[in-house]
């Protein structure tokens, strides 16, 4: 066990013996002061014990219930601290692997490049591999860089943008690399649509990070179905997979900071629809999470219409 993690499960025991410490010795010296005063009586002669005991026990009550609050509020304090760290943690290894593997693989594309000569049709599948990976790392980065800007409250754009252009150039742009030969079908009317009023880059990363994570929790062979459509006054796209779905008790959960489903096959940093929820909730939108028809997993968004 590392140091730090030590020292914390070293603290939060301590704070336990040291919370039960202080009760049982509380209850101790109530009983003295109890035993004390029938003492006093039985020698005065006087009946005021029972009197005494009630106002010891009232207050002592009072006390020991503001105690024992004290301590649970800190017992709880630490160990959310404990899983906050733990979500850390596990986060810095994801995105170290996250941006080593597209950093990995352009190194090998233009390595493979400058040391070999190759056909026209060679040199093609590795220049977009390098591209992909630059992509990918493009991704990755700007993930980060979208949390940082959401815990510093900073504003978004808010400017009109096609949505059905925006989201043609986001499933592109996810055909690349290890998904180049995934399909990705597009379902939109053929009459134009209105047009949404945002940050067009937030909302390409929101849509992104959802096509991604369908493409990245199905199978090869299963198509994931995009479908964009306008509503009244919104505009609704939804992701179905083919895969294994979340399960309903996790649907909230998922969209949360660092927050993963555990024992999948697959890395990730925890940040991908916690930030799609964050970005289309920012702009006045709402995100679902379902069960597909298929068995996979339905994502929809939902956003207003420029008035």
């Amino acid at each position: 066990m590392p140091t730090h993690q030590a020292e914390r499960a070293n603290r939060t025991w301590l704070t336990g013996l040291l919370g039960a410490y202080i009760l049982m010795q509380f209850g101790w010296w109530a009983y003295l002061l109890i035993q004390q005063h029938h003492t006093i009586d039985a020698l005065a002669g006087s009946s005021t014990a029972t009197r005494y005991t009630l106002m010891i026990l009232g207050e002592g009550s009072v006390f020991l219930g503001l105690l024992s609050w004290g301590f649970v509020a800190i017992w709880k304090g630490i160990k959310k601290e404990r899983a906050q760290a733990r979500k850390e943690r596990h986060f810095l290894l994801a995105v170290t692997h996250e941006l080593k593997t597209p950093i990995a693989g352009t190194q090998l594309a233009i390595d493979s490049l400058k040391r070999h000569e190759w056909d026209e049709e060679t040199k093609k599948d590795l220049y977009q591999d390098a591209s992909a990976g630059l992509a990918r790392l493009s991704q990755r980065v700007e993930n980060i860089l979208q949390s940082n800007r959401l815990v510093s409250g900073k504003a978004m754009n808010r400017e009109p943008f096609d949505a059905e252009n925006l989201l043609k150039d986001v499933i592109q742009r996810q055909k690349t690399g290890p998904y180049r030969d995934r399909e990705i079908t597009l379902d939109a009317p053929s009459e134009p649509m209105g047009l949404v009023q945002g940050d067009a880059d937030a909302i390409a990363l929101a849509w992104g990070n959802i096509i991604e994570n369908a493409l990245k929790y199905s199978p090869n062979n299963e198509p994931v179905h995009v479908v964009l459509s306008q509503q009244m006054d919104a505009i609704q796209c939804s992701v179905n997979d083919g895969g294994k779905g979340i399960p309903a008790n996790m649907r909230k959960v998922v969209l949360e900071k660092f927050e993963r489903i555990e024992h999948t096959d697959t890395t990730g940093t925890g940040l991908g629809l916690y930030l799609a929820h964050q970005i289309i909730r920012m702009h006045g939108g709402q995100l679902t999470i379902a069960a597909s028809k298929r068995g996979g997993c339905h994502i929809a968004t939902e956003l207003p219409l420029t008035s």
